[in-house]
């Protein structure tokens, strides 16, 4: 809206001045050629950029040209133009003339309100700058003050954010790095179990045979002597006499001579694996089998 306003200001001040320029087109263009003699009006119109209403007057004779700007404020002061409007013989109409004199010798010639100026009323233009520049300074000082107050507000803030942020950070990675630790811990001691959990699966199945070549049912890291051949059995007394095998070399059987009717032997060898450490039921104790009956 400031920027609005301003625009709207100035479009404002340009179409005054250029109005009360036009007014007195006639006015103006007489200070301007009894100030150079000589020349003659040859333009005249508002200058948009400094906001100045310029008379072009031409020499005839050299083919000079100057320019005479007035200022707004000149037009519009009562105490200027419209006192000369009112009074043709005011004194105000000789400082005019007299400064367009001065600097005849330029192309430009810039006619403001402070040239215009007698010396009473320079003192007190000198004096209306001077508290008008102090309070200038002091509001400047002022906006400096309260802007390097907001830019160490915004350091500060920034450093306790920072801060923050690392304290953060930090704190996440003691998190990470007591979880870590804790995995740690854990997988050194899964290894241990799982040992143990496949020493167990390798025991189980009640075979009671080792994978060894030669086995006799238990591992050989238990360190128990396991027989390279199956030794036969003696009867037992409490058994039936048919369920018995022969001896070898006993009566009635050679060395490989014929075997007894039934094989209850095989079968009973078949049931007794697996039963116990040995793989044989009657030789709990994992010692070697009694030797075979001699003849």
């Amino acid at each position: 809206m400031g920027q609005v306003r301003m625009f709207r200001d100035r479009v404002v001040s340009m179409e005054q001045t250029q109005e009360i320029g036009e007014k007195h087109i006639d006015l103006l263009a007489a200070l301007a050629t009894e100030a150079l003699p000589g020349y003659t009006l040859a333009e005249h119109g508002l200058e948009h950029e400094q906001d100045l209403y310029v008379l072009t007057v031409a020499n005839a004779g050299t083919g000079a040209t100057r320019r005479v700007a007035f200022t707004r404020m000149v037009l519009s002061d009562a105490d200027r133009i419209p006192a000369i409007v009112a009074d043709a013989a005011a004194p105000v109409r000789a400082r005019i003339v007299d400064l367009i004199r001065r600097e005849s010798g330029r192309e430009r010639i810039l006619v403001t309100i402070r040239e215009l100026l007698n010396d009473d009323e320079k003192v007190e233009a000198d004096e209306i700058e001077a508290e008008w520049r102090e309070k200038h300074e002091a509001a400047l000082a002022a906006k400096k003050a309260e802007d390097e107050r907001r830019q160490r507000e915004r350091q500060r803030v920034k450093q306790q954010e920072d801060a923050r942020r690392q304290a953060q950070r930090e704190r996440e990675k003691r998190q990470r790095a007591a979880q870590g630790g804790g995995k740690e811990a854990v997988a050194a001691a899964q290894p241990g179990e799982g040992g143990g959990k496949r020493r167990r699966r390798r025991g189980r199945g009640g075979s009671g045979r080792s994978n060894a070549p030669g086995g006799s049912g238990q591992p050989a890291a238990q360190g128990q002597a396991a027989p390279q051949t199956q030794a036969p059995r003696e009867p037992r007394p409490q058994r039936p006499p048919q369920h018995q095998r022969p001896p070898e070399g006993g009566p009635g059987g050679e060395a490989g001579g014929p075997r007894p009717e039934g094989g209850g032997g095989r079968r009973r060898r078949r049931r007794g694996r697996g039963r116990g450490p040995g793989g044989n039921s009657g030789n709990a104790g994992g010692g070697a089998p009694p030797p075979p009956a001699s003849g």
